[in-house]
C-alpha cells in the first residue's frame, strides 16, 4: 500500500475515471511508480480513491491504451517499459488521411524526416552506408514489384531515421510514414514512380556517405515531395470525392 501514499482520495463523478488515470500518470511522472512496478490492487486503488472498482478499471483501461500499464497473467497490472515507441504508438490511430489533410501530412514529414537526416548525416557510419547502398540497389531491382519495393522502402526509410540517434523524433516520423499507406500502394503501381523513388533513394544515401547534412536533407525534401504528389494522384485516381469510403472499405479487409 505504500504505493498509494499520494493518491489524493476522489469523490464519484463522471470525470472520476479521467482523474483516476491523470493521477497514476502523476505517480509515474514523479517516478513513485517506474516501469515493472507492479500497481496495487483494483481493490485497494479504488480504497485510496474512494471510487467505485468500475472507474478504477475504466482508468486503467485508457492507461493500458496509452501504452503507460499492461495486465499480466494473474489480472495484476503493471508500469510498462515506458519506452518512446510504445507510448507513441497510439498516434497513427488518431489521424486518419484523407484530400483534406494530405498537405498537412507532407508538411509534418518534411519537418521529422528532413530534420532526422540533416542531424542523421555527421553521425552515420561506413557499415550503416554500406547496408544503405545495399538497399538502394535492391531497390533498383525491384521497380517491377510493387509489394516488394514497399517493404523494401519502409525497411530504408526505418534505418534512415535512426541515424540521428533520436528515438521521439525516430518515431513519429515512422508513425507519419504509415499514414496514408493505403494510398501509396495505389501510387506505387502508377507508371514510372518506384523508378523514380528508388533514384531518389539513391540521391539520399549518397548525400548521407557525403557526410552533407545539407546535401542529405535536400535529397530528402525532394523524395518527400515526389510522395506527396502520387499521393495526391492516387487519391485522385480512386476519386477524391470517394477516397475516405474506398480508404474505410480497405481499412476492413
Amino acid at each position: 500500500m505504500e504505493k498509494l501514499d499520494r493518491i489524493i482520495p476522489l469523490q464519484r463523478s463522471p470525470a472520476a475515471a479521467e482523474r483516476v488515470a491523470n493521477q497514476l500518470l502523476e505517480l509515474v511522472r514523479s517516478g513513485n511508480l517506474k516501469a515493472g512496478d507492479v500497481l496495487p490492487s483494483e481493490n485497494d486503488l479504488a480504497a485510496a480513491f474512494q471510487v467505485s472498482r468500475p472507474v478504477v478499471r475504466e482508468a486503467l483501461r485508457g492507461l493500458a491504451i496509452m501504452g503507460v500499464v499492461e495486465s499480466r497473467q494473474g489480472g495484476r497490472c503493471y508500469v510498462t517499459n515506458l519506452e518512446v515507441s510504445r507510448l507513441l504508438a497510439p498516434l497513427q490511430f488518431v489521424i486518419s488521411l484523407d484530400e483534406s489533410n494530405v498537405n498537412a501530412l507532407h508538411e509534418a514529414r518534411l519537418i521529422n524526416e528532413v530534420g532526422l537526416v540533416r542531424l542523421g548525416a555527421p553521425k552515420i557510419d561506413d557499415a550503416t552506408i554500406t547496408r544503405l547502398r545495399e538497399m538502394v540497389s535492391a531497390g533498383y531491382s525491384l521497380t517491377k514489384d510493387p509489394v516488394g519495393f514497399r517493404v523494401l522502402d519502409l525497411e530504408l526509410h526505418q534505418s534512415i531515421m535512426k541515424i540521428a540517434g533520436n528515438p521521439v523524433m525516430e518515431v513519429v516520423a515512422l508513425s507519419l510514414y504509415e499514414l496514408g499507406m493505403e494510398f501509396r500502394r495505389v501510387a506505387s503501381e502508377m507508371t514510372n514512380v518506384l523508378d523514380r523513388s528508388a533514384a531518389e533513394h539513391d540521391a539520399i544515401v549518397e548525400a548521407l556517405a557525403l557526410r552533407d547534412p545539407d546535401a542529405a536533407a535536400a535529397a530528402m525534401r525532394s523524395h518527400l515531395t515526389s510522395i506527396n504528389r502520387t499521393t495526391l494522384e492516387a487519391m485522385q485516381r480512386v476519386g477524391a470525392s470517394d477516397s475516405k469510403t474506398w480508404l474505410a472499405k480497405m481499412q476492413s479487409t
